[in-house]
């Protein structure tokens, strides 16, 4: 509502009325095929930074944080400060400033074809965006949270042991007494059964395109065991 009210008076319109009328006013003016499409009210309003919607700067970021994640690791690099300086070379490198490019290690497409030039720039250099960019990178891209990327490594072994852990200890319930003896229970289950042979391996298909855009096989392990159950309760009662 005050939207409406403050479009209708920066444009000299009524701003007395109920809502719809106030949303048929504006439309009217709008020339929209459909009088009250608010949507197009919300298109009217200007972006701070429209150089990041326009390039996907967003999206572009998150890839270049793994590229660079993958290249360190590649490299055999175990120091987050390398990192860190890759990822804040992302502001001016759209910006069309490689000069920073040139010093870091490995190839870049932007030191061999558009050094020295601005082709492929995403937002003036200097500029109130580049600033921005710059600011969220220092402020969000740090060495003491670099570190945990610099060997572009997968965390599904540890999503896989909680998932063993959540059979001795549900999350929704906290338990005074056994939660420690509980989570020794999941970690004698899970190194006994980590090391599962392959039984078989077959193709799975699907009607979905999404599945089968990933893996196209699937491995069947031997049944798991719990040894262990037998092996402790020895220590215990005997």
């Amino acid at each position: 509502m005050q939207q409406l009210k403050e479009y209708c008076r920066e444009h000299a319109l009524p701003q007395s009325g109920a809502k719809l009328q106030l949303v048929h006013r504006v439309s009217v003016h709008l020339n929209l095929p459909e009088a009250g499409a608010t949507t197009e009210i919300q298109r009217t309003r200007p972006l701070k930074y429209p150089e990041l919607a326009a390039n996907d700067i967003a999206y572009k970021l998150k890839s270049w944080i793994y590229t660079c994640a993958k290249n360190a690791a590649v490299r055999g690099d175990t120091t987050p400060q390398l990192l860190t300086l890759d990822i804040h070379n992302a502001s001016d490198h759209w910006a069309g400033d490689h000069s920073t490019c040139r010093t870091l290690p490995g190839n870049r497409k932007c030191v061999m074809e558009n050094w020295n030039y601005e082709t492929q720039r995403k937002y003036p250099a200097g500029g109130e965006t580049h600033k921005a960019v710059k600011d969220f990178l220092r402020k969000y891209i740090t060495e003491s949270k670099m570190k945990f990327y610099i060997r572009a490594r997968e965390n599904f072994m540890s999503e896989t042991f909680h998932s063993v852990i959540n059979k001795f200890a549900t999350k929704r319930i906290h338990f005074d007494a056994s939660h420690t003896a509980r989570l020794a229970c999941a970690v004698l289950d899970w190194n006994e059964n980590i090391r599962r042979e392959v039984r078989a391996v077959y193709n799975r298909t699907s009607n979905d395109t999404a599945v089968r855009h990933r893996a196209r096989t699937n491995r069947v392990l031997v049944d798991r065991t719990t040894v262990w159950k037998a092996q402790l309760a020895i220590r215990v009662f005997v």
